[in-house]
């Protein structure tokens, strides 16, 4: 039963998909073909997710390079106030994505590649957690905790 709505599910979102493409395309002839262009903060932040959400901060002054973007003009990123969209670690050499800043770069991801569902496996994490819990199950260690 699962299984079935699952994969009523993704054909659902499949067909979707299928439709939001349609409507791009007919923006886009109302548009003369042209997509809306978008600040390159927004690529830049939509590369560092597709990067596991953090970086270095030499990788970030060749992202900012990369979308033409002077690494002068990256401070905002890093506001105090308000919703900043990067964060530096302290005492590392790591930037980090904030929530807001995943936020961002999610919907950027999402207008630049469009959302992709696969099929949902069942069971996926309880196949890697409990392989090493299984193998001991009944191991002299643990048989004490069977009587209680």
């Amino acid at each position: 039963m699962a299984v079935d709505a699952a994969g009523e599910a993704v054909r659902l979102i499949e067909e979707a998909e299928e439709r939001l493409k349609e409507a791009r395309a007919v923006l886009g002839a109302i548009n003369g073909g042209r997509e809306k262009e978008t600040w390159p903060g927004e690529r830049i932040l939509a590369e560092i997710l597709s990067e596991g959400g953090s970086v270095t901060r030499e990788r970030l002054y060749e992202l900012a390079a990369k979308h033409g973007m002077d690494r002068r003009g990256l401070g905002g990123f890093f506001r105090a106030s308000g919703k900043g969209s990067l964060y530096e670690v302290p005492g590392m050499d790591r930037i980090i994505l904030t929530p807001s800043g995943t936020e961002v770069a999610r919907r950027q991801l999402e207008r630049r590649e469009g959302i992709t569902y696969d099929e949902p496996s069942t069971g996926a994490f309880a196949k890697v957690a409990e392989g090493p819990f299984g193998e001991d199950w009944d191991s002299d260690e643990d048989s004490v905790y069977d009587k209680l």
